[in-house]
């Protein structure tokens, strides 16, 4: 546990200096307003962390459509958004100069997420009636939807609303961040505007790892790998794939009925012949 916290203290003294040392490099660099956007579970909130972690940015929250605040932004404000695409608010981000960042995960992989955030948070509106409902019925429900539970294909056609919408974002898959969180969390520093800067992006990256973020504050915690559970936190699982794990055959056979085409669409799968 002690080489824990002086691990972290040096990871801590690590950002510290290399921060400072971009700030002071920085000064007359114009900060980007952003938005962060995506479906729910889809890697939105790593991606949020990541760049409020940048000198000079600040997570401000989630507008929920409420596109009168997006008018209010300021430079290095970062936006928490599960907004669909719509011209209006395109032509919003537009006047404002917000840049768009969408965040894409593989449906199946996001559905389990999800069904898991909506049993442990109890502020959502399903949270009382799915509880205590096994995880086979709530993964059919979050499948299905129902009475203010978006379906898989709602959650699948927000992504898909950008996609096709003719605003500028850049695209960013969830897996192919996981894989090689540095790589492509420089390319966000690109679209920024914050370019060649290798340094900063390691001890973000550092910094937000899986086992920092699923601890949180409590330090004193022994950290999680990614693969380690727990359903009780935000940052549950942290892997590609486990979608494998939990759905049965009625679960995939169901999927593939309501949204089997738009996962192809998406490019997570050839055809329907997976299991």
């Amino acid at each position: 546990m002690l080489g824990q916290l002086f691990t972290i203290a040096g990871e801590e003294l690590k950002f510290n200096y290399v921060y400072l040392k971009h700030q002071i490099g920085s000064v007359q660099q114009t900060k980007a307003k952003v938005l962060v956007n995506g479906s729910p579970k889809s890697g939105t909130t790593w991606m949020l962390k990541m760049i409020g972690s940048l000198p000079g940015y600040t997570e401000v929250g989630n507008y929920y459509g409420d596109l009168a605040k997006y008018h209010t932004a300021n430079a290095g404000d970062v936006i928490h958004g599960h907004d669909e695409f719509t011209p209006k608010l395109k032509n919003v981000l537009q006047d404002e100069g917000i840049k768009v960042i969408l965040m894409l995960r593989d449906p199946r992989d996001q559905l389990v997420s999800r069904m898991f955030h909506v049993k442990r948070s109890t502020n959502h509106a399903w949270n009382e009636r799915m509880k205590n409902m096994d995880n086979d019925e709530a993964l059919m429900l979050c499948i299905e939807g129902r009475d203010k539970l978006p379906s898989m294909q709602d959650m699948i056609a927000l992504a898909q609303s950008w996609l096709a919408g003719d605003a500028e974002t850049l695209c960013v898959r969830y897996e192919e961040l996981l894989a090689n969180t540095v790589p492509e969390f420089s390319k966000v520093l690109d679209y920024l505007g914050i370019r060649n800067n290798r340094a900063l992006a390691e001890v973000i990256v550092e910094r937000n790892r899986f086992s920092r973020l699923s601890m949180g504050k409590r330090i004193w915690q022994n950290q999680r790998k990614p693969g380690q559970e727990d359903t009780k936190s935000h940052f549950r699982k942290g892997i590609v794939g486990d979608w494998r794990n939990y759905l049965k055959p009625e679960h995939i056979e169901r999927f593939k009925e309501l949204c089997g085409q738009q996962l192809i669409d998406l490019g997570y799968e050839k055809d329907l012949d997976w299991s």
